[in-house]
């Protein structure tokens, strides 16, 4: 199990910063964590639907980057009480969050929706982050120089077709997740007008292509019409490559 070291604790004299980062256990998650739990004096609590997953994640982290400082909480943001679940777990462990990694997301290749009867792009791509950065912002707002980060993907940016937001118009596989992440953009503008008088700092962070178990996942049937040829090179071009992208 790894050590547990508070906020007020210190490391090397320097004060220990907690960083939550969701959908930690895989694919750019994980490489964000392996990434962050190598930077001196901090403490990584990651998490994740499956517990066998996740603390196979955490083992290899402290593995390979020494930080015993690395915990796994389980979870799910693709609910509304998965995302209260979730955040009364995370204060649990810490009372103190300084920066927060809205990570987790979803790619679906058929239309699906949540338990609130929500289309699950949309309720993982764009309400999850609000609502945990909601439901977290004591422990934000307790840090010095709080951050929120919200992971985006997907194609360029594209304009927000409100009429369209869980996929009314028809579900279009790729197209609706970019549009999804489009609108997760736009919310982070609000979000971070919002809490500006809060003394949280909201950013969007766009990390590139990768093969990832997401990407992987892509389905010729999740990709509209003309690029559905395309699919044997988007194969080639997402394939395993130890995470490397």
């Amino acid at each position: 199990m790894a050590t547990q070291v508070h906020p007020n604790d210190a490391v090397n004299g320097q004060k220990t910063r907690t960083i939550v980062l969701t959908g930690g256990t895989g694919g750019i998650g994980f490489q964000s964590a392996l990434g962050i739990a190598k930077t001196e004096g901090v403490r990584v609590l990651i998490t994740g639907r499956n517990r066998e997953t996740g603390e196979a994640a955490v083992k290899r982290l402290i593995d390979e980057t020494g930080n015993k400082n690395v915990e796994l909480v389980v979870g799910d943001v693709s609910s509304i009480a998965g995302i209260k679940a979730l955040a009364s777990a995370l204060v649990d462990r810490a009372k103190v969050i300084d920066v927060l990694v809205n990570n987790a997301g979803y790619l679906g290749s058929t239309l699906k929706h949540n338990d609130d009867g929500i289309e699950m792009h949309f309720a993982v791509n764009v309400l999850a982050p609000w609502q945990l950065t909601m439901a977290l912002l004591p422990a934000l707002k307790a840090a010095d120089h709080c951050r929120v980060l919200n992971i985006t993907g997907g194609d360029k940016p594209a304009a927000i077709d409100k009429e369209n937001l869980q996929a009314e118009r028809g579900f279009k596989g790729l197209m609706t997740y970019t549009h999804s992440k489009s609108a997760m953009e736009a919310m982070s503008v609000a979000l971070a007008e919002k809490l500006k008088p809060e003394g949280v700092t909201v950013n969007v962070l766009f990390p590139g292509r990768a093969s990832t178990s997401m990407t992987r996942s892509l389905s010729a049937k999740s990709l509209p019409g003309c690029m559905k040829v395309m699919y044997p090179c988007l194969q080639q071009l997402f394939k395993e490559d130890g995470g490397k992208s």
